[in-house]
């Protein structure tokens, strides 16, 4: 039996849930960025501008930019998902983005975000590079303790166990412990 609430449709069938997803339509609302992101970017970019003011935005200022960012980066985007699809390509790159925006009219957008991906670019090779130095500090210093410990000459001990056994077959062996510390 279907959940509850599911209805029958003109057949008297119950719908599927592909069938189901068939119907929904998509709205910006489904979509959307997160509000407080979008909220702090905006005050970040007031605030680089005008320093001095405690900045607060609206629930329809900030309804506004998400929606309105949210239908900017879609429509890039389609229009990037186009051009990649015409080279025969089934993901986009950081060139569909750029020749995205100059199909769309947003050509003066293009060197801002060629210098937004630069900084980006820098941002993770600096993260690397400190992961890198963390990384080597705990190695050294692993390295270090491990000289430390074994600072006084290691003294092999061979030792020699005089006793025979006898294996199964009944041939006999001479065991010989080694030891190393």
């Amino acid at each position: 039996m279907p959940p509850k609430g599911w209805k029958k449709d003109a057949q008297g069938n119950y719908p599927t849930t592909s069938y189901i997803k068939e119907q929904e339509k998509l709205t910006v609302d489904d979509l959307l960025f997160p509000k407080s992101i979008i909220t702090a970017l905006a005050k970040d970019s007031i605030q680089q501008i005008d320093t001095d003011s405690k900045i607060l935005i609206s629930k329809d200022a900030s309804l506004a930019l998400q929606r309105s960012s949210t239908v900017f980066v879609n429509h890039v985007l389609m229009a990037a998902r186009e051009i990649a699809q015409n080279n025969d390509r089934k993901s986009c790159n950081e060139e569909d983005v750029l020749n995205a925006l100059d199909q769309i009219g947003m050509v003066g957008f293009k060197s801002i975000v060629r210098v937004k991906v630069v900084e980006y670019e820098k941002c993770l090779q600096q993260r690397k590079a400190e992961k890198a130095a963390a990384a080597a500090r705990a190695g050294s210093k692993k390295d270090d303790q491990l000289l430390e410990d074994n600072s006084e000459p290691p003294e092999q001990e061979h030792e020699q166990d005089d006793s025979v056994t006898s294996d199964l077959e009944g041939a006999s062996t001479k065991r010989v412990k080694i030891s190393e510390e």
